[in-house]
């Protein structure tokens, strides 16, 4: 019986336990269902922000090293033996200042030699003798034009040169006119054309008279026996050739004069040499180049230096042969300074010259100078082994301590800068078309398309130029509820 009864209750038990299990199980799964069914059909939380007003700074920060504003390297012109080495490395030298000299004996007299030369061409000996060089020309002048005016005869000489100087009169009128087409300038050319048509007509008359009438009286000579007894008259005319000649001497006795008085006014001092025909100071020029050359090999003999600043480095000797190659170099670190700069590639849009920038000496770390800007390399430096822009930055004024070349700094360049602006977070804005934002404001407490028009950008917030006022409320999350 006590078995029976114990057999009973423990199947009872077990009956229990399972119902009260199947009980949990249930309950348990329907609470997941839901749960699941909850985060599938559920909204993200709409999160709003108030529109107010901030700065927006766009800036790139890198490393500086100061440098030298400029910095030649040089050696002398001509090679030669040093003499004299008059400069050391750390030394402050001017431009023009001589650093070193070559040996120069022979330069020297070669020099002395074209000084004496050029100068000798105005001495007075020199003056009275070109004087009666010109008057010898006039001479010649004279002789070469009788004898010309014999041959042609007077009335064509006299012709010809009126022609002459009629086209050399239309000539300039014609130059008068194309510069300045006035009605003055019009009538002079017009005088001036027939000014050379009359005179060409009177060529023509006196070469008429010439054949008809000046060579019949001029060159008709009487042919004699050898009784001295006239027997007839035969016209004996100058021929073609002896015209030619008689036309080219006076050609080139008028040339020699005019090179003459020019070369005595220029030796006079009446005339500059750079106003003289080429023709009429041969002579001086030939000198003067002789004394240019010269002076300009003397010149070489000497190590000038061709800027201010301190000597970096030199590698001379005297008594040492020497050729042409680099052996000083000089660097100028004239205040404004200069510094190597360089960025992150991704600051490429900062680097435009112009820029303004803040510069901190790490021998000056509690200060910080203004500058900009100057210069941008084009192409991207990779000899770090990565990808930076190099910018060089000039500071606006200069400093009242003296800082060593290569420097290193921090260097901080503004590529856009908005203060005091209506501001908005990135999150808030949704790009609908390139270059086109609009946000979700909240008007009675719904959202509510609004379109905005965007400045500088940072990675936070954006300036809005139009579209929204501080106050407005707008989602940021609006892409994410979309």
């Amino acid at each position: 019986m006590k078995t029976h009864s114990l057999k009973r209750l423990t199947k009872r038990s077990l009956l229990w336990a399972v119902i009260v299990l199947v009980i949990l199980l249930s309950g348990t799964g329907y609470y997941y269902y839901n749960k699941l069914l909850s985060s599938k059909t559920s909204t993200t939380p709409i999160a709003t922000t108030i529109i107010g007003t901030g700065d927006i700074v766009l800036s790139g920060t890198g490393p500086g090293t100061l440098i030298p504003n400029q910095e030649v390297s040089f050696g002398f012109k001509n090679s030669g033996k040093v003499s004299q080495v008059l400069a050391k490395v750390g030394d402050k030298v001017k431009a023009g200042q001589v650093l070193a000299r070559l040996e120069n004996t022979t330069i020297q007299l070669q020099y002395n030699l074209a000084q004496a030369n050029l100068a000798a061409l105005s001495s007075p000996s020199a003056i009275a003798t070109e004087e009666q060089a010109v008057a010898d020309a006039k001479e010649s002048l004279a002789t070469a034009r009788d004898n010309l005016q014999f041959l042609i005869g007077p009335e064509v000489f006299v012709a010809e040169q009126k022609l002459a100087d009629t086209q050399q009169g239309l000539e300039g009128a014609k130059a008068a006119f194309a510069k300045d087409p006035s009605d003055a300038n019009k009538q002079k050319l017009s005088e001036a054309e027939s000014a050379l048509a009359e005179a060409q007509k009177t060529v023509d008359y006196a070469y008429n008279n010439y054949s008809n009438s000046y060579t019949l009286q001029t060159f008709t000579y009487p042919i004699r026996n050898d009784k001295g007894v006239t027997k007839r008259r035969e016209l004996i005319a100058p021929t073609d050739a002896e015209l030619l000649a008689a036309r080219a001497a006076y050609e080139l006795a008028t040339t020699n004069l005019k090179d003459a008085q020019n070369y005595l006014d220029v030796l006079n001092g009446r005339l500059p040499v750079d106003q003289a025909p080429a023709s009429s100071v041969t002579q001086i020029t030939e000198a003067q180049t002789a004394f240019d050359q010269a002076q300009a090999d003397l010149q070489a003999a000497e190590l000038i230096a061709p800027i201010s600043g301190i000597i970096t480095s030199i590698d001379l000797n005297a008594g040492e042969n020497i050729g042409t190659s680099a052996v000083v170099t000089i660097s100028n670190s004239d205040q404004p300074y200069t510094l190597d700069v360089y960025l992150d590639e991704t600051d490429w849009d900062k680097a435009k010259i112009g820029y303004p920038a803040t510069v901190t000496f790490d021998m000056l770390p509690n200060k910080t100078y203004a500058g900009k800007v100057i210069e941008v390399y084009p192409a991207l430096d990779s000899s770090s082994g990565t990808s930076l822009v190099h910018i060089r930055v000039q500071l606006n004024t200069s400093l009242n301590v003296d800082l060593p070349a290569s420097a290193t700094a921090s260097v901080n360049v503004v590529g856009g800068k908005a203060l005091g602006v209506v501001i908005v977070p990135i999150s808030a804005l949704d790009e609908v078309q390139p270059g086109k934002y609009i946000v979700y404001l909240i008007k009675n407490g719904k959202p509510v398309e609004q379109e905005v028009e965007i400045g500088l950008e940072s990675i936070v917030n954006a300036e809005v130029k139009s579209g929204l006022k501080p106050g407005d409320v707008v989602l940021t999350n609006a892409i994410n509820n979309n």
